[in-house]
């Protein structure tokens, strides 16, 4: 069986990739690890696998569905679900990576809300931009 390919809105996907990236930035700025000797480094395995877990997840569960006409659930609670799905296994991943046994729970929480919110902060706005878009063509 033969499975059609995945169309993701490229400025959807480049701006998912923005505000993770822009997350993970902000969070090592915030504990002082961004200009660490080793800065670089724990960037990539933090944002990595927070990356590579999104777009998985995302792919599987059709978080790239919604466009401007359709059904909010999709444009929004799609994502949701695959963030709820994405994060924990990224952090479980960065664990790994680290060779640190315990997941802090404040950090899961932020990663789980703040993280999840912003993400969906701009799936709202992207959302938004799109119906408008779509609006001002068919004028």
């Amino acid at each position: 069986m033969r499975v059609p390919p995945v169309r993701i809105p490229l400025g959807l996907l480049l701006g998912d990739i923005a505000v993770v990236v822009g997350f993970v930035l902000v969070g090592m700025n915030t504990h002082s690890t961004l200009e660490a000797p080793t800065g670089l480094a724990r960037f990539a395995v933090l944002a990595g696998p927070l990356l590579l877990t999104w777009l998985v997840t995302a792919t599987a569960l059709g978080a790239w569905a919604g466009g401007p006409g359709g059904p909010w659930r999709l444009a929004l609670g799609r994502p949701l679900a695959a963030w709820l799905i994405a994060a924990p296994l990224a952090l479980l991943a960065r664990a790994w990576l680290l060779h640190s046994a315990v997941l802090v729970v404040a950090f899961t929480q932020v990663t789980l809300g703040l993280g999840g919110g912003l993400l969906l902060l701009w799936r709202l706005i992207y959302r938004l931009a799109a119906q408008r878009l779509a609006a001002a063509r068919r004028a």
